[in-house]
This record gives structure tokens, C-alpha cells and sequence, in this order.
């Protein structure tokens, strides 16, 4: 979270303005006991207008006293003094204004310009780190209090305060999540003062709350981003393993489609937003919510959403940022964890070195495997076993004769899971002023389903079908990243990059089906032959380096600057083939220059104004492409009904890699679509959104808060795959005899299109030391243009969830041990038939005449509701110096078959369909050990 300085500084000073001058409020000075004839007086002014000031010194001491408004105008003043006579009380008042008095021989004070020599200065600088372990604080609040200027301190910690004045001054430290530091320090004359703030951990289960000096604020800076810490990302939230897509999802603005846990921002598509690690794209093909997912939740700190209307220093995507950062040190462990959950075992080591003196340093590692062969979990054996199910309308397009296959005999699967990741990230700081950061990271999944089923067709003839489904990917990523203060002014960092992708997925059968009877029941699972003739796959990858230089100066306490450049090469290759689209071959190399230029700037009243625009050159097609953003943000802290934020922004943003799916056109898919990334060519137009957003944060007590956000996205260029040219209206019988074809431009395969998504949502959350209570509820619509498809019109997007109610509550039984639950409620989904016949079977002749749905209206195909109540207990308790946790888990209590897709009956429509469902009720357990 960033938290503007400045807002802390006007903030501060109403609030005092408030209280002292309000005759409803306490008084800034008061008259005390007189030790001797002469009356005396204590008062204490942060920032207050001086003739505000003086108004209040002579209401407070009833003395005469004469000024010229120019005199005073645009001047503030800060005093605390006690037992002061009135003279005294005037000097403290007119110190360091530029002011000064004289005495009249009729005793009245006459305010007058001071003749001052030029005070001496020097340089405040300093890092702020985590006293427990000696991490570096980015986005730590700063304020240098007597001297009426803050910051905000750098991605490394660091904070730097120029032409401060020589003498004693008080420092006044905060970050979310640690306790306040007030100390005081001393700047000498002409000279530089380094200083080293050490906070300790102070965890925080509400939405963060920022403290500035003496009073608290709600960060407006954190609206339009959803922050989860790492307490967040560890909770198990469906069988298998943790997993940060079930974390992100919990948020507002943020949905998950089920089976596959693709994340959605704001009604976005999946491709519309990117995840980042460490500032570098990952890329996730397909994920099987616990089970296939990118990253160890034991290797993440934190990971920000960023939404609609956010900033240009945040990147080129048209819904959204994920970013998730490396932990470097978790204050509870001092040498390694380890967690063994349902599908996976988890280690995690760490190394600190020199946290006392300079050179510190520190280092984790982590390692994630799965256990499958180990231990089988029964809801995701049930999980691939339902999403391998037969199609029987779509298996008739594998048949020879056509035979309508209407009724599913028997189905055996024989699943296998194989997936790992490791984490590694150093830092070094090489000076007071140099910190160097390295990470790497390499995941790898692999699933493979080989099923075999009996189909009966209308005359109650049984055939067999055997058949092979894998799909793979693996990320790999290396970055390293320079820290400095370059100046009392300007900080830099420095970032080199390169990340690689690979995705493969394949779908065989057999090419002979055999013959069988109703009565026949399968006993065992036979692998298709590698060597089937019917068959589909999809490969991708797609390989990305870039360089980026970032700066960012203080101009001064109310304007700062940031800029960027970064220049990136790509290489990215698809091939696609299937009976529909045939086969399909492209490869693309490109390069981009990319920059953005940020200001941010203080109006006064709580008010901060932030406006950029990012600026990116495209090689492909010779041209730059202009993104200006700007948002308007202000900060209250105290107002009848509470502390208050709000914020309204809006701009263009474009995005220069594009993502499309394939769908899987095989009977029996484990994974139903696979999707493939491209940097973009010359042939197309890179898409375009405009965004519009508007949040508002209201906190009555210290322990609630409501949060309420809206937003409306326009998109007048989308990109999809163009289904509507490349399906055949007779498909291949035999995949061998397709052709290759290179498309030499993605215009060949891909589509422009246009969507809109707009949408409301409200969070009221109470934090306590024994209850924690959230409650959601959110409306969205979102819609696409598809071109070729369903007559043109607008049509409700494959992801829309337009109805969504949820809560969560955590309860502390006893000290180390709590009871949690969750409940998830939504309403309206369409598209409910597989992708498959919405992409396929609209442009075949065949599957015309046999289908009695329309295809072209997918949003009349809805879903029943779904709702799913979870419940558990977390337990930590610490033995013999060894700290062992543990989670036990019912996922789907009320054991709710909840519906992910239809296929059609026998008839071909859509009044008695085949539902799939996602597990029922499921107990599952965690256990760990930190040391």
C-alpha cells in the first residue's frame, strides 16, 4: 500500500484545525494556575493557518494586537509551549513563520516581517526494516513532523529528506502491520544524518489503516487494489492444496469459474489481466482449482489486485494487474516449515545473515510436490473422474456411421497428477544506499486421464470408447532487480528479466471402437495407443526478456514524479489441431519499447490528484500507442459517520499480448479448453478498454468498515479465436490427412470483437480480537461481440456470475484455536452446455440438423444457483520449540450438487440434460511444522 504523505500532512493539520478552533471541541489553549501576577498559558497549533492562529491568541489572552492580512497570508504555524506569559505565547506562534513583533508604547503587539540570517541545513536519509527480521519496509509512511513534510519510503526501504533544518526534529514512523515509532533525531549543520528504523511486528486482521503522526486515515491509495498478506494465501479453501486463486477470489471484484478456477477481474476475461511475479508475467494455461495452480503459497508475501481505473506505472492490460511478490522472511519461523496437505508436500527453508550490521542479507527457498502416487485424494479422484464423462452427443462425431450415442452405460478413468515448483530469492543490500535482489522460480504440471466408457445409441447398441487425455505446462522465470538512492531527491531501481512458458495438451481414441453390449461392464481402464488416429492437441510457447529502468523524485512535499522505460523482446509459437479447425501452425518474433510518466500531486482539503499515461512502441506495426490515466483521491478522517476514502479514475488501456482458447473437441475432456498466448503481430490492432471506476471506504468504528466499489469497462477491440472461419462445416474423419498451414499473420486465425462489463459491489467487514465477520454481495454484467457468432449481438460472457452473496466468520474458541466458515452464493450463470458446441457445432451441417438447442442465444442456457457452505478448525500450538498447526477441513457441508456444465440428451435438446457436478461433501486435513 502506498500512502501519500502530504494527505497525512493536510489531514493532520485539520483535524488539529477541528478540534482546537470548534467551539464544540476542546480548546488549544488553556489558562493555567498563574505562578505569579502575570497570567500564563499552555497551547499546541500543528499546522494551522497563522492568522487563524493569532485570531485564536487573542480570544485565548484578550491582548490588542495589529497585522496586515499580505503579512500573514499563506503562512502556518506550529507551536507547543506551556506556562508561557503572552509574549512567550507569540514568539512560540510566529516561530519559524517569517514573522516577528514589536511592542507599542500603548502595549499593543504589532506583527511585522523578521529579519532572519539563512538557517543552516542538512540531510536526513534512512531505512525502515522489520525489526525481527531486518527486511526492508517499501511504502512505509515517514513523517518528519516538526517540519511539516513526509514520505513515503522506496521498494527498498529507503526515505531521504533534504535542506532540513540543522537541530533536533521528531520522526514519526508507520507502515500497516507493525507498531508506530516516534523518535527523535538529530541533523547536523551542512551535513547528513543516516538513520535505521527498526518496527516491530504488529499483525492486523482488518483492511489496513494508515497512522500519520498523531492521527489515523483511511488510505485511499489502497482503493481500486485488493491486498492479501500472507495469512491470506496459506488457508486451505477446496480439497487439495492451498491455492492463491481461492485466496484472490475471496476478494471483491474478483469471480471464480468453476471447475477450473480461472480468475476474472471485474468482469473481465480471463485473458485480460496477467499475473505477475516479481514484476515478470507467468502465464497459467489451465488450473484445477487445488490441485494444478502456479505458485507454493509458502513461497508468496503478499499478492495486490489491481482494478479497474489503476495507475500507468502498473502496466498495459485491459482488466487488471495480479501481482504477487517472493517472502523473503516469516517472523514466526527461524529455520524451515513444512506442510503436507491432501495432493501436495511443502518445504520451505530460509538464512538470514549480518541483520545487525551493514551487509545484511537474506535468503529462501521453497519446494512443492505432489503426493499422488503417495495418497489419492477421493474428491479429486470424483473431480476427474466427472470431467472425464462421455459426452454422448459429441461422441457421435467420432463415430463412423454417426450413430447417435444417447444413454452412458458404464465409465471408468484412471487419472495420474504429477506437479512440482521450486522458489528461490536472495537479497543483498551492497550499501547504505545499493540493495540487490535476485529470484527465480520453475513450476511444472502434468495430468493425464486415460478413461474408458460404454455408449449406448437409441436401438440400445453399446460401443466402447478408450481414450487418452494429457495436458502439461511449465513456467519458468529468473529476474534480478537494483535498489539505490541515487539522491536526497531521487530513488532508482534497475530490473533484467526473462520468463519461458511451455503448454501442450492432447486428446486421443482409439481407431477402432469396439463392439460391446449393455450388459458388458468395464473392469479395468486400457491406455489408448500413443499412435491413435483420432486425435486434437494444442502446444504453445512463448518466451519474453525485458529490460526496465524506473526513477522516482520528490520535486517536493506535494509533488512527486515516477517514470519508466523497458524495452522487451518476444518469441512466442502456437500450433493447434483438431477434426474442425484442422491443423494450424504460427510463430511470431517482435519487439516493443515501452515507458510511462506519472505525477502525483497534493490540491490540499484531503485532495490528491494523480495523472499519467503510459507510452508504448510496437515494432510489429511501427506506431505508439498512448494510455493516459488519471485518478482523483480524498482522505477524511473523521466525519460523523466515520473515517472516509474515496476515489474516481478512469483511462485507456490497451494490451500487446494477446490469449485465446481452444476447446477441447474430444467426448471425454479432462481439460475442456486449452489456451495459448501471442505477442502481437502487424496484422492486428492491439485491444483497447476505457475504464471508469468509483470506490468509496467508510470505517464508523475502529473495528468496522464498509467498503462499496463500481465500475464500467468499454471495449470497442477485443481479440478471440475466429471459430466462425476456421470450423469446417465438415469435419475431418481422419486428423493425419490435415495439412499443415502456416499462418503467417494471426490476423488468419484471430478476430476482432467488441465487450462491455459494468458492475457494483459491497463489503462490510468487523474485526475483532475474538470475531472476525466479512460479508459480499456483488452485481455484474458482462458481455461480448463475437465476430461471425450468435447473429452478431451482444451476449452474456462465458464468466459472467451476475448475482453473487457470500460471507466468512472466524471465531477464537480458545487461545490458538479457531472454528471458520464460509458460505457462496450465485445466480444467473449461462453458457451451460459445453464450449464445445457453442465454438463448434453452430458452423457444421451435421450437428445442425441433429441439435434442438439454440446455440445462438447461450445466455438462455443458465445454470441452477449455486451455494456451498464450508466449515473447519485451525489449530497452532507450540512443543518442545517446534510449532505444529493444523487445519481440518468440510468443504460442501450440506453436501449440494452443485452444477459446472450440461451436455444434451438423447433428442438433442436441452430440456433433459446431462448434468456434471463438482464434488459433494468432503472432509479433508492439513498439518505443519515450523521451526
Amino acid at each position: 500500500m502506498r500512502c501519500s504523505p502530504v494527505f497525512s500532512l493536510r489531514l493532520l493539520i485539520g483535524v488539529v484545525l477541528l478540534a482546537g478552533l470548534s467551539s464544540s471541541g476542546p480548546a488549544l489553549a488553556q489558562q493555567v494556575a498563574p505562578d505569579d501576577d502575570e497570567p500564563r498559558y499552555t497551547m499546541a497549533l500543528r499546522g494551522v493557518p497563522l492568522d487563524e492562529a493569532l485570531q485564536h491568541f487573542v480570544d485565548t489572552t484578550n491582548e490588542d494586537i495589529a497585522y496586515s492580512n499580505e503579512l500573514v497570508r499563506d503562512r502556518r504555524t506550529y507551536c507547543r509551549i506551556r506556562n508561557a506569559s503572552p509574549s512567550e505565547l507569540l514568539h512560540c506562534i510566529l516561530r519559524d513563520t517569517g514573522a516577528d513583533y514589536v511592542v507599542t508604547s500603548d502595549g499593543t503587539y504589532l506583527i511585522v516581517n523578521a529579519f532572519q540570517a539563512p538557517e543552516a541545513t542538512g540531510r536526513l536519509i534512512g531505512t525502515v526494516v522489520d525489526s525481527e527480521t531486518g527486511t526492508p519496509l517499501p511504502r512505509a509512511n515517514v513523517l518528519l513532523a516538526d517540519a511539516a513534510t513526509g514520505m513515503a519510503t522506496t521498494p527498498s526501504g529507503r526515505f531521504s529528506f533534504p535542506d532540513v533544518i540543522a537541530g533536533s526534529h521528531q520522526l514519526v514512523v508507520t507502515h500497516v502491520g507493525y507498531e508506530a515509532v516516534v523518535d527523535s533525531v538529530w541533523v547536523p549543520p551542512a551535513g547528513r544524518k543516516s538513520v535505521r528504523i527498526s518496527m516491530a511486528p504488529q499483525p492486523v486482521r482488518s483492511q489496513p489503516v494508515v497512522v500519520d503522526g498523531l492521527q489515523q486515515r483511511l488510505p485511499s491509495f489502497a482503493l481500486g487494489t485488493n491486498a492479501m498478506a500472507r495469512e491470506d494465501l496459506s488457508p486451505l479453501a477446496a480439497p487439495g492444496t492451498p491455492d492463491i486463486v481461492h485466496s484472490a477470489s475471496q476478494q471483491i471484484g474478483v469471480t471464480l469459474s468453476q471447475p477450473r478456477a480461472d480468475l476474472h477481474v471485474q468482469g473481465g476475461a480471463q485473458n485480460e489481466h496477467v499475473m505477475l511475479l516479481d514484476d515478470v508475467p507467468i502465464r497459467e494455461p489451465t488450473t484445477v482449482g487445488g490441485v494444478l495452480s502456479a505458485f507454493s503459497p509458502q513461497a508468496l508475501r503478499r499478492i495486490d489486485v489491481h482494478k479497474a481505473g489503476f495507475p500507468a506505472r502498473y502496466g498495459s492490460y485491459t482488466a487488471g494487474v495480479i501481482a504477487a511478490e517472493h517472502d523473503l522472511s516469516r517472523t514466526k519461523t527461524r529455520h524451515a516449515t513444512a506442510t503436507v496437505d491432501p495432493v501436495s508436500a511443502n518445504l520451505r527453508t530460509e538464512a538470514q545473515w549480518n541483520q545487525t550490521g551493514s551487509g545484511t542479507g537474506r535468503a529462501m527457498a521453497t519446494a512443492r510436490v505432489g503426493v499422488w502416487n503417495a495418497y489419492r485424494s477421493p474428491a479429486l479422484r470424483h473431480r476427474l473422474s466427472t470431467w472425464t464423462r462421455p459426452d454422448p452427443m459429441l461422441a457421435t462425431w467420432w463415430v463412423d456411421n454417426g450413430d447417435a450415442m444417447g444413454q452412458l452405460v458404464d465409465h471408468l478413468s484412471a487419472p495420474d497428477l504429477q506437479f512440482s515448483d521450486v522458489h528461490g530469492a536472495v537479497q543483498q543490500e551492497l550499501s547504505s544506499f545499493h540493495q540487490l535482489y535476485v529470484s527465480a522460480y520453475h513450476g511444472s504440471n502434468r495430468m493425464r486421464t486415460d478413461a474408458s466408457s460404454l455408449l449406448a445409441d437409441e436401438g440400445g447398441h453399446a460401443r466402447r470408447f478408450d481414450t487418452q487425455g494429457r495436458t502439461g505446462w511449465t513456467n519458468t522465470m529468473v529476474q534480478a532487480r537494483h535498489d539505490w538512492l541515487a539522491t536526497d531527491r531521487l530513488s532508482g531501481q534497475v530490473q533484467v528479466y526473462g520468463s519461458r512458458h511451455r503448454s501442450d495438451s492432447f486428446f486421443g481414441m482409439r481407431s477402432t471402437l469396439s463392439d460391446s453390449t449393455p450388459d458388458d461392464q468395464l473392469d479395468q481402464v486400457a491406455p489408448a495407443p500413443s499412435g491413435t488416429s483420432d486425435h486434437a492437441l494444442e502446444e504453445n510457447e512463448i518466451a519474453e526478456w525485458r529490460a526496465r529502468a524506473l526513477a522516482e523524485v520528490s520535486l517536493s512535499p506535494r509533488y512527486r514524479l515516477s517514470a519508466s522505460v523497458a524495452p522487451t523482446y518476444w518469441r512466442g509459437h502456437v500450433h493447434m489441431r483438431n477434426r474442425f479447425v484442422g491443423d494450424i501452425n504460427h510463430e511470431v518474433r517482435t519487439w516493443q519499447l515501452t515507458g510511462h510518466l506519472e505525477g502525483e500531486a497534493s490540491l490540499g482539503l484531503g485532495t490528491t490528484l494523480t495523472a499519467g499515461t503510459r507510452l508504448t512502441y510496437l515494432s510489429a506495426q511501427q506506431m505508439v500507442y498512448a494510455e493516459p490515466r488519471l485518478a482523483l483521491r480524498y482522505d477524511r478522517s473523521t466525519s460523523p459517520i466515520g473515517g472516509i476514502a474515496a476515489r474516481l479514475a478512469g483511462g485507456i488501456y490497451r494490451q500487446y499480448v494477446t490469449q485465446a482458447q481452444v476447446s477441447n473437441d474430444g467426448p471425454m475432456a479432462a481439460v475442456p479448453s486449452m489456451r495459448f498466448w501471442l505477442p502481437l503481430d502487424g496484422s492486428l490492432a492491439p485491444p483497447r478498454a476505457y475504464h471508469a471506476a468509483a470506490d468509496l471506504r467508510i470505517q464508523p468504528a475502529s473495528n468496522w468498515s464498509v467498503q462499496w466499489e463500481t465500475y464500467y469497462k468499454w471495449q470497442p477491440n477485443t481479440l478471440h479465436l475466429d471459430f466462425a472461419t476456421l470450423v469446417d462445416p465438415v469435419p475431418l474423419q481422419d486428423v493425419r490427412a490435415a495439412q499443415t498451414a502456416t499462418a503467417r499473420q494471426q490476423s488468419d486465425f484471430m478476430a476482432s470483437g467488441a465487450g462491455r462489463a459494468y458492475g457494483t459491489a459491497l463489503r462490510v467487514q468487523r474485526s475483532g480480537s475474538r470475531v472476525d465477520a466479512t460479508v459480499r454481495a456483488e452485481l455484474e454484467r458482462s458481455q461480448r461481440r463475437y465476430a461471425g457468432r450468435f447473429e452478431d449481438r451482444f451476449v452474456p460472457a462465458p464468466w459472467e456470475q451476475p448475482v453473487r452473496i457470500g460471507g466468512d466468520l472466524s471465531v477464537q474458541i480458545v487461545d490458538g484455536l479457531h472454528a471458520v466458515g464460509s458460505w457462496q452464493g450465485i445466480w444467473g450463470r449461462s453458457w451451460a452446455l459445453r464450449r464445445a458446441y457453442y465454438d463448434y457445432t453452430p458452423h457444421t451441417y451435421a450437428a445442425q440438423s441433429r441439435i434442438g438447442a439454440d446455440l445462438t442465444r447461450p445466455g438462455r442456457q443458465q445454470l441452477a444457483p449455486f451455494s456451498r457452505v464450508d466449515l473447519g478448525l485451525q489449530a497452532e500450538r507450540r512443543i518442545a520449540g517446534v510449532t505444529v498447526e493444523a487445519q481440518l477441513n468440510v468443504v460442501n457441508v450440506l453436501d449440494r450438487a452443485n452444477a459446472f456444465d450440461w451436455s444434451l440428451g438423447s433428442d438433442g435438446s436441452v430440456d433433459n440434460p446431462i448434468v456434471r457436478t463438482l464434488p459433494g461433501r468432503n472432509v479433508f486435513f492439513l498439518v505443519g511444522l515450523r521451526y
